[in-house]
């Protein structure tokens, strides 16, 4: 494996952690009482979509807002 290979695999390490780490959060989302930091994240996610994803996104926000 090369150097580039390594960089890679440690960066989709850091991301996967930190997605393990969100899911953990969202299992607990009743006890954070400022979810502040979770919209700025979401906004992040969002933020890094692609437009096939956006849609997605968007589609599922407004299920939501209509109920």
């Amino acid at each position: 494996m090369n150097d580039i290979d390594s960089i890679d695999n440690k960066i989709n390490e850091v991301a996967n952690d930190s997605l393990d780490a969100l899911e953990l959060t969202l299992e607990r989302i009743d006890e954070i009482s400022d979810i502040s930091d979770l919209q700025d994240t979401a906004k992040e996610m969002v933020g890094d979509c692609s437009k096939y994803e956006l849609k997605k996104v968007l589609q599922l926000l407004i299920k939501i807002e209509r109920k």
